[in-house]
């Protein structure tokens, strides 16, 4: 039928979950859908409000088609509108008695047609979710839609699921076909896509051209491969216990999700997302940051930055679509590579110095961001980066300014555009680097470590000593990889806990992204290296130098951090059945759950290094040679000398303010810049050069 709406309602309380948390609904008792006085013309009607109650109840909630069982008794009256007004004038249904020998054959089919707007033929499905009964769409609207021809081949029809007599369905009522309408990386009977790349479950707002009025005629937007959220249906052969059943815990009413349903083979909680809880060190920090808001058209990926995985819906030479006519006006376009264009904004324009008031509601009372500033200067207390270092001058102005006039000497107003000019950084590392036992080293930096982690859905715990760890969030959602969880599926923590690597693995990781450098560099900036390359080379394209290396070590069979994963998990490939407007069909072969917790990407390798890492050193070293000859040009003596310089704030004239955001003003220093000092110096031995 189409036009369809069922309400349902959670109770008037508010819904609070715990981290990572899954809850399971249901009808509560003696809630009963009857689709005949339900159905009208409007979408929502108040006939077919459903009172939902934790847990799961296979006795409640019957689906009670009272005109599709009076259907082949009643006369010819027409279409189905007619037939259901028929129904609905003649028959009461207080008198109404059946044959209990009747019986049904119950088949299921996913061909609901809709039309909205000029659009006429679309297979589409509605969900919207409000609070406090509020219709704002920033609550929760998802409209998908696609091509009837494409419905057999997405959800193939399903017959004789079920058949018995009245008599029989009221004695013994069975379950025979589970409906799963959610996020499409959460379980496995979704179509596979390319987990985190294309499903981010962030997303609130989604809807498809044709079956709205949000979205235009963007690549993707008649696909159900592109949307966040799918639907899927699977039979139940014998009834409760078969299959996806029972498919919670009726205890704790949690549900399991991505790689099962059940407690046997599904994941209890994942936590996909995160807040910060301590000053961001670096922008890969903004990993967890809803970038796109409430962006309908796809693609819809997650962590968008500072990883570089390109979208399947996007060329692999471009970050737009430029045949995609959706508007004539390409700066209205919504239709991007989010990461790369993110990338390419942030990461060579900004920085995070760390210097923030600490929070005063968690732990011992914080300081402000003033004397977290002065006490950084003053060498009394480190910032929260530690590889940041106060400029010896700035100390000197710090001791020497009043309290009163301290914010303007030391710490402007405007500081947030002029802080980077009094800053230095200790140890940068120059992404260039063609030597492998420099990123081993840079690779290895996390030692000793102890992991804060979810032992229940609201126990944290912290991990012993740990080396190599890369934890996606602050708190993460289970143990480490691989450890098993009592009581769980036996893969839970390959999905969700935070990722450990070995030495072998990092020395593996360390050789490929020396190659990814060769082949892509030099390097210009920072985001030139954490971005995809934008070619028609598709191995360049795929993904950043990092990125890439971590996919190349995945396929190494014999140091694959991710191989539990791929095993339990359903591969995505490049033309999946139905439509999909994929322009980089690459882009979308991996698996369901990529991009988990516990699949390292690019970024989580980031986040801890990005603060010191550069495209350019700012500390040079040079050598000189020089010779005396005779007369004759014989040489008689020769000289070597080496000197170290630095690159400082100063510019050469100091007529230019060294904190300027624009562009220097005297000659010498649009000609030479920023000057440079000696550091050191020494004579070199022959033996040396």
């Amino acid at each position: 039928s189409t036009n369809r709406g069922w309400q349902f309602e959670f109770g008037s309380g508010d819904l609070v979950f715990k981290p990572g948390e899954t809850r399971v609904f249901s009808p509560a008792e003696g809630e009963l859908y009857d689709e005949t006085y339900a159905r009208r013309e409007s979408v929502i009607s108040p006939g077919v409000t459903i009172q939902m109650k934790p847990g799961v109840r296979y006795e409640t909630g019957y689906y009670y088609g009272l005109d599709r069982i009076l259907e082949p008794m009643i006369p010819e009256v027409g279409n189905r509108r007619e037939i259901l007004e028929y129904i609905e004038t003649n028959v009461d249904r207080r008198t109404l008695t059946l044959n209990p020998g009747f019986t049904m054959q119950v088949d299921a089919k996913f061909d609901v047609v809709g039309q909205q707007r000029e659009r006429v033929g679309m297979c589409g499905m509605h969900t919207q979710w409000n609070v406090n009964r509020r219709r704002n769409p920033e609550h929760g609207i998802y409209w998908s839609c696609y091509y009837p021809a494409d419905a057999d081949e997405l959800h193939p029809p399903q017959q004789g699921l079920a058949g018995a007599s009245l008599a029989e369905c009221e004695g013994n009522p069975v379950p025979f076909l589970s409906m799963i309408y959610g996020s499409r990386i959460a379980s496995q009977s979704h179509q596979a896509t390319k987990g985190m790349v294309q499903c981010s479950p962030l997303v609130t707002f989604s809807s498809s051209a044709g079956y709205s009025w949000y979205a235009d005629d963007y690549p993707g937007t008649y696909t159900m491969t592109s949307s966040p959220w799918d639907f899927s249906y699977v039979p139940h052969a014998s009834g409760p216990g078969d299959d996806m059943m029972p498919n919670a815990d009726n205890t704790t009413f949690s549900g399991y999700i991505v790689t099962g349903v059940r407690k046997a083979d599904g994941i209890d909680r994942v936590i996909a997302t995160d807040l910060p809880v301590r000053p961001l060190l670096s922008i890969a920090d903004l990993t967890h940051w809803r970038l796109r808001g409430n962006n309908p058209v796809p693609p819809h990926g997650h962590n968008l930055i500072g990883n570089s995985d390109a979208a399947p819906l996007i060329p692999s030479n471009n970050v737009v679509d430029p045949s995609n006519n959706a508007y004539a006006d390409k700066t209205s376009n919504e239709q991007q590579d989010d990461s790369y264009c993110a990338n390419h904004l942030l990461f060579d324009d900004w920085f995070f110095s760390s210097i923030a008031p600490e929070p005063t509601t968690i732990g011992p009372d914080g300081k402000s961001l003033k004397e977290n500033y002065r006490e950084f200067l003053e060498g009394k207390d480190p910032l929260a980066n530690r590889a940041y270092k106060p400029i010896l001058e700035d100390l000197a102005a710090s001791r020497d300014a009043a309290d009163a006039t301290y914010n303007e000497q030391v710490l402007p107003k405007d500081s947030w555009k002029t802080i980077a000019s009094r800053l230095e950084v200790e140890g940068m590392f120059n992404v260039n680097s063609t030597s492998v036992k420099a990123w081993r080293a840079l690779l290895r930096h996390a030692r000793n470590q102890k992991i804060p982690y979810l032992s229940g859905p609201a126990q944290v715990d912290l991990s012993g000593s740990t080396d190599y760890a890369f934890p996606r969030s602050g708190v993460s959602g289970h143990a480490e990889a691989g450890r098993p969880v009592p009581g769980s599926y036996f893969a839970t923590s390959e999905f969700a806990g935070y990722r450990v690597f070995t030495e072998d693995m990092l020395d593996g990781l360390a050789e490929l992204i020396v190659e990814q450098v060769r082949l892509r560099g030099p390097f210009l900036s920072l985001s030139e290296f954490i971005n995809r390359q934008l070619s028609d080379d598709e191995d360049l394209a795929i993904g950043g130098a990092i990125q890439v290396a971590l996919n190349k070590l995945a396929r190494d069979s014999s140091i694959n951090p991710f191989d539990v994963m791929q095993g339990e998990s359903v591969p995505s490939i490049s033309n999946p059945p139905g439509r999909h407007d994929y322009a980089f069909g690459k882009a979308a072969e991996g698996y369901n759950t990529y991009g988990l917790p516990g699949w390292t990407r690019q970024a989580d390798i980031l986040r801890p290094l990005a603060p010191i890492l550069s495209a350019r050193d700012d500390t040079f070293t040079i050598r000189a040679y020089g010779d005396s000859r005779d007369i004759k040009g014989n040489v008689v003596a020769r000289a070597w000398c080496e000197a170290s310089v630095k690159r400082t704030r100063n510019f050469c004239d100091s007529a230019d303010d060294p904190d300027i955001t624009t562009l220097p003003q005297q000659r010498s220093n649009k000609d030479f810049g920023r000057k440079f000092i000696i550091t050191s110096f020494r004579w070199l031995n022959a033996s040396e050069v």
